[in-house]
């Protein structure tokens, strides 16, 4: 099984570079295991050439990316601050 380098958009890495050392970790994490399986499933292709592809790592933090020789290319790196919400659901 190959896995794809990752790399990042310039806008990508400074959101990455601005994260806390803690959600910087799970970043890391989840690309990693994206690397090796970037059409996982829960993926969603938001191209019709089914190469650039959005997934939510976690709750908070999801990304826009797109395979391409090799690569993993992170476009956007998208995070939800929940400590400020309009209102409070009920699950």
């Amino acid at each position: 099984m190959a896995v794809f380098n990752v790399i990042f958009s310039e806008a990508a890495a400074r959101v990455r570079d601005s994260l806390p050392d803690d959600r910087l970790e799970v970043l890391q994490r989840g690309l990693a295991i994206l690397a090796k399986d970037p059409r996982t499933k829960i993926s969603a292709a938001i191209s019709g050439d089914e190469n650039t592809r959005s997934l939510a790592l976690t709750h908070t933090m999801a990304v826009e990316y797109v395979i391409s020789d090799g690569l993993l290319i992170v476009l956007v790196v998208h995070l939800v601050d929940t400590s400020h919400v309009l209102f409070e659901t009920e699950d």
